[in-house]
């Protein structure tokens, strides 16, 4: 009877796991999107010699880039998580204790640009 419940947490905590990994994914491609398109609105400020302009459209680039990095550490974070205990060998178990995830609140992503 425990084995049995020991695999339905391990099922639902690989699906928590892969919703987490596609959910940092999606974040990362969108802080990718936000960091082109900060850049372009540089590139723009300082064809037109907007310094005040450009300075903002920097700080905005600065603020995306490192939502990219924090997105692309998450999916590495999670990725990890699911492929660790496969090659460890306590899939299971690890599995299980990642059930708890479901419990979490989903996080709205923020983004760089303000309007």
């Amino acid at each position: 009877m425990l084995n049995v419940l020991l695999t339905v947490l391990a099922v639902a905590g690989a699906f928590a796991l892969l919703g987490q990994l596609l959910r940092a994914l999606a974040r990362l491609g969108l802080a990718a999107v936000e960091k082109t398109a900060a850049s372009g609105l540089a590139e723009v400020a300082a064809r037109r010699g907007d310094l005040t302009g450009l300075a903002e459209r920097r700080e905005l680039e600065g603020r995306a880039r490192y939502g990219r990095t924090r997105a692309g550490l998450l999916m590495a974070a999670w990725l990890l998580l699911l492929i660790v205990p496969v090659v460890a060998g306590w899939t299971r178990e690890a599995y299980a204790a990642a059930s708890v995830l479901w419990l979490l609140p989903p996080q709205r992503p923020g983004t760089a640009i303000r309007r």
